[in-house]
């Protein structure tokens, strides 16, 4: 059980490296604001999330759903995949139609309000789009029906290090070799550059991007992020029942 502690020690990880060797340096710090939206993001996505998603896993689908416990025959490697494949692809989808619905957009806006990316901003949403996120409702019930749970769900921990990885400001030294396969974070910093942000909606891969002709793998770093209009930061944090 230890392995749901890597993306705690992941995100220490990026941080200490962000600190000292920085892809871009930001003229504009974070503010009291900016804080509290990242810090309740982290709060909900790192804790009350899982919590509420072992409690349906573990109570709730075993009483009412007993039989279906363990129907998905996948194995190992199988439930694996289904996690690190399957779950990224429809991810990929969810996310392009939060940019490209507009009743969508406005409650993933939030999360793109964010003055420069880093490993901060990887939870910044409003507290109610946290629960529209399909691997947080998805996963709990997906990981009760398949033959090998711990499988599936250390593909939900790689998932969320490398939602953290992604996030971080920093620049790879190997990076042109995995350009083109995972989503490096040049790669989802130019989906946060206000210029043109309708590019690269992939999470683990840049695979389903290039499949659906949605991939920039050759844009430089942001110079400017906020793709949205500024709105007050109770706005932010409250929609829709501030907005």
């Amino acid at each position: 059980m230890l392995w749901f502690i890597l993306p705690f020690v992941t995100f220490f990880i990026l941080l200490g490296v962000e600190l000292k060797w920085p892809a871009t340096i930001h003229h504009q710090a974070y503010r009291l604001a900016d804080w509290i939206i990242h810090l309740s993001g982290f709060l909900i996505q790192g804790f009350v999330i899982p919590c509420l998603g072992y409690w349906l896993s573990t109570e709730i689908l075993p009483h009412y759903g007993p039989q279906y416990q363990g129907i998905l025959p996948l194995g190992v490697i199988g439930c694996f995949c289904l996690n690190i494949f399957g779950i990224d692809c429809l991810y990929y989808l969810q996310h392009r139609a939060f940019h490209q619905i507009n009743w969508l957009w406005k409650w993933h806006a939030t999360h793109h309000c964010a003055p420069h990316l880093s490993v901060w901003a990887t939870s910044r949403n409003a507290l109610l789009t946290h629960t529209l996120f399909i691997y947080c409702w998805l996963n709990p019930i997906i990981g009760y029906l398949c033959d090998s749970p711990k499988a599936f769900f250390i593909g939900a921990t790689l998932t969320a290090m490398l939602d953290l990885f992604r996030h971080a400001n920093i620049n790879l030294a190997f990076g042109r070799c995995l350009n083109g396969i995972f989503v490096l974070p040049k790669n989802h910093h130019r989906h946060h550059d206000s210029q043109k942000p309708n590019a690269n909606y992939g999470a683990n891969w840049i695979i389903w991007d290039r499949l659906f002709g949605t991939a920039d793998l050759e844009a430089d770093w942001p110079t400017q992020y906020c793709v949205t209009k500024k709105t007050s930061w109770s706005t932010q944090l409250l929609f829709p029942w501030k907005g």
